[in-house]
C-alpha cells in the first residue's frame, strides 16, 4: 500500500473517531449507540497502522490489493453498524406504538371524566342459574 494510501486511512481513522467521540461529548449520540463506530474506526486505524496485519487478513479472505481489503473492512464495519441499528429501530418501533395505544386509552379515559360521566369497563357477569 503507497504511503499517501495509507496516511490517508490513518487521517481518515483519526478523523471519524474525534468526531464520535464529539458527538458523544456533546451529548448528540450516546455512548451505547457510538460503541460500533469506535470499534470500526479503532479497527481502522489499526489495519492503517499496521498493514502487515493487513496484508495476513487480505489473503485469509481472498483480497489482494491492500486498499481494496481496508475498504472492505470498512464496507462489513458499516453493515453491521446498519444492522445494529436496523434493531434498534424495529425494538423502538414496537415500544412507540404501545404507547401510542396506551396514550390512545388514556386520552379517552380523560375525555370521559371531563364530561362527567364514569368510563365504562367490562363488567364480569354473574351467573345466577
Amino acid at each position: 500500500m503507497s504511503l499517501q494510501i495509507r496516511l490517508m486511512a490513518i487521517l481518515a481513522s483519526c478523523v471519524m473517531l474525534i468526531i464520535v467521540v464529539d458527538l458523544i461529548r456533546r451529548e448528540k449520540l450516546r455512548a451505547r449507540y457510538s460503541l460500533f463506530w469506535l470499534l470500526v474506526g479503532f479497527i481502522f486505524l489499526i489495519f492503517s497502522l499496521w498493514t502487515n496485519l493487513l496484508n495476513l487478513v487480505a489473503r485469509i479472505i481472498g483480497i489482494y490489493s491492500l486498499p481494496n481489503a481496508l475498504f472492505f473492512i470498512g464496507f462489513v464495519g458499516t453493515v453491521v453498524i446498519l444492522l445494529h441499528f436496523s434493531v434498534i429501530i424495529s425494538t423502538l418501533s414496537a415500544e412507540n406504538k404501545k404507547l401510542i395505544e396506551k396514550l390512545s386509552i388514556l386520552s379517552w379515559r380523560v375525555e370521559e371524566l371531563e364530561k362527567g360521566t364514569k368510563p365504562r369497563r367490562k363488567r364480569k357477569s354473574k351467573s345466577n342459574s
